[in-house]
């Protein structure tokens, strides 16, 4: 159910009901009615009619036999962001070399409360899930860029964050009580990178360092991830960590010069 914007007089709320119903599309409801996305987002149906007939006369949505689908002139609305960081290209190339010298797909991702989302992504020739790509959203209770985030927040504001986390056992070995992931987290924080080991689907380990700006506050997370089957945790740790961390290092200077 998608969260509705507050009473505010200076916010457009017909708005922020029509972004709410561009993001209710995903991998699960690729093609939705009139009836199914006023549910999913929480409006009348009425609403719902008049939002999605907007946005088809505007070629972000189309429809086909009472259902609507995304097209991809929605695509534009996000390279806005991208196209806004002047860091990215410097980023890929940083992420590159780590493809290169340790043949696993290298990411970049930003934390958006209960999600990590990607934002770069440059995939190795061994292609481990091809469900990742930019715009993907995982769990930030379960992810090496979640919990790093979490590392990097104060004892209270992090006890309030993970107490507001959705936490569900998407594995046997994901952690589903919040004081437990609060004293893990807590217990990291010492370390310069979070790894995590199949809490989000079984076999997957990933790993991942910080990108700071000049201000030395985290703004993202540049991780690698590989299945348990292809390579294990000591590896990770003994042969992509510093490869990931001088690349991730690269970026932050890059960021600090940059933003002067």
């Amino acid at each position: 159910m998608a969260e509705q914007p507050e009473t505010n007089k200076d916010i457009v709320t017909a708005f922020a009901k029509g972004l709410n119903v561009i993001m209710a599309f995903d991998n699960t409801d690729v093609y939705m009615t009139v009836s199914e996305v006023a549910k999913k987002v929480n409006i009348t149906r009425a609403s719902a009619r008049r939002l999605l007939l907007t946005l088809e006369s505007m070629g972000f949505v189309k429809s086909n036999q009472n259902k609507f689908s995304l097209l991809p002139k929605v695509i534009e609305l996000g390279y806005s962001y991208f196209a806004s960081l002047p860091w990215s290209d410097l980023a890929l190339k940083n992420m590159k070399q780590v493809v290169d010298k340790c043949k696993l797909t290298c990411s970049v991702s930003i934390l958006d409360k209960e999600h990590i989302i990607c934002i770069l992504r440059i995939p190795a020739g061994r292609i481990m899930n091809e469900g990742i790509q930019v715009g993907t959203r995982l769990p930030t209770a379960y992810t090496s860029t979640g919990r790093l985030f979490m590392s990097h927040m104060d004892d209270e504001v992090l006890k309030d964050f993970v107490d507001e986390l959705p936490l569900q056992p998407f594995t046997e070995k994901s952690i589903t009580n919040p004081l437990r992931l609060y004293e893990k987290i807590r217990s990291d924080r010492h370390l310069s990178y979070s790894m995590v080991e199949e809490e989000v689907e079984e076999g997957l380990i990933s790993i991942a360092v910080p990108i700071y700006n000049k201000d030395k506050e985290m703004i993202a997370a540049m991780n690698v991830a590989a299945h348990a089957s292809y390579r294990n945790s000591q590896f990770l740790k003994e042969e992509v960590l510093p490869i990931l961390q001088a690349s991730a290092k690269e970026t932050s200077k890059a960021i600090r010069l940059l933003q002067f």
